[in-house]
C-alpha cells in the first residue's frame, strides 16, 4: 500500500489530539518541534511511515519523536540506557522516570533499557522495517563496528537505517578554528563532568564519516539533509543574545540546506540491500 504525502499539518494535528493534553502532567514536557517534526518526515521519505511497520529508536533518551510515529501507526520500540542526557539527568534509571511508564502503558511503545553497543539488540533477525539514531553517535565511547552489524541483522531486505548527528565541521566551527578555537565541546564539560562516565560529545563525525558508515555495511544512500536545529541553541554562541543567535540560525537555514556540509546538523539514509 502507497503511503500518503508527509503533511506537517496532519503531524501536528495528532500531536495536539493525542498528546498533548497528556504530556502536560510529566516533565520534561515534550513540546512539538520543528526537528521531531523532520525526524517523523525523514521516516516518510524512506517509505517507511505506514501503519503496521515496526521502528527501532537507538538512543533516544526522552524523545517525543517515538510518540508521534506511535501515534502514526507504527509499532516502535526505545533501546537506550536512559542513563543521561536527552532529557534525562545523568546517573538516572528508567524507573526514574514515569513518562516511559506512561509511553508503555498508554501507547503501547516497548521501552528497552540496555547498552547497545555492547549486546545483541532484542529483536528477531529481518524483524524491523526502520531503525533510527538521532544525536547518539558523538557520544559513542568505542567502535560502533558490533552495532551496525546487529543493525544490519534486524532490518528487513529493503529496511531503512536514519542517523542525525551534530556536524563537526559546520559554518561556524570552520570561522571559530580561524581564530584559534576549538571545535570540540567545552573542555570543562570533559573534566568537571566526565568522572566516572563521560556523556558529552566523544567525537562527532562529518557528512564524509556517516557516508562511509553506511556504505561499509553495505546500505545504499538514500539521502541526505542538512538543517541548523542545534545551532539555534548554540552554547558557543552564549556571549550573543539567544533571540539573535536563534533569528541568525534560522534565517541562514533555508540558505545552509542547500549545502549540508556547512549546517550544525547532519541527516543521513540508507537503505538495506535485498
Amino acid at each position: 500500500m502507497k503511503q500518503p504525502a508527509f503533511s506537517s499539518n496532519v503531524c501536528h494535528l495528532l500531536y495536539k489530539s493525542r498528546l498533548e493534553k497528556d504530556l502536560k502532567f510529566f516533565k520534561p514536557f515534550l513540546a512539538y518541534e520543528d526537528r521531531m517534526e523532520f525526524y517523523v518526515r525523514l521516516v516518510a521519505e524512506s517509505g517507511q511511515l505506514q501503519e503496521g511497520n515496526v521502528l527501532v529508536d537507538l538512543g533516544c533518551g526522552l524523545s517525543l519523536f517515538g510518540l508521534l510515529c506511535r501515534v502514526y501507526g507504527l509499532e516502535v520500540s526505545l533501546v537506550d540506557d536512559f542513563g543521561g542526557g536527552g532529557g534525562i539527568k545523568a546517573g538516572s534509571s528508567p524507573s526514574d522516570l514515569p513518562l516511559l511508564t506512561w509511553m508503555r502503558q498508554s501507547h503501547g511503545l516497548q521501552i528497552f533499557s540496555q547498552d547497545f553497543l555492547t549486546k545483541s539488540l532484542p529483536f528477531s533477525t529481518k524483524s524491523v522495517d526502520v531503525v533510527t539514531c538521532f544525536h547518539s553517535l558523538e557520544h559513542w565511547h568505542h567502535s560502533p563496528r558490533r552495532l551496525f552489524s546487529e543493525i544490519t541483522r534486524i532490518l528487513k531486505p529493503g529496511g531503512a537505517l536514519i542517523l542525525a548527528t551534530p556536524n563537526a565541521a559546520n559554518l561556524r566551527k570552520r570561522l571559530f578554528l580561524l581564530f584559534g578555537k576549538t571545535n570540540f565541546p567545552e573542555l570543562a564539560e570533559w573534566y568537571h563532568e566526565g568522572d566516572p562516565v563521560f556523556r558529552g560529545h566523544v567525537r562527532e563525525p562529518v557528512l564524509r564519516d556517516l557516508e562511509n558508515l553506511l556504505r561499509w555495511n553495505h546500505f545504499q544512500i538514500t539521502g541526505r539533509w542538512g538543517r541548523n536545529f542545534i545551532g539555534a541553541d548554540s552554547q558557543s554562541l552564549s556571549f550573543l543574545p539567544k533571540p539573535l543567535v536563534r533569528f541568525l540560525a534560522f534565517a541562514s537555514s533555508g540558505l545552509l540546506r542547500h549545502f549540508p556540509t556547512l549546517c550544525s546538523d547532519l541527516h543521513i539514509a540508507g537503505k538495506k540491500s535485498a
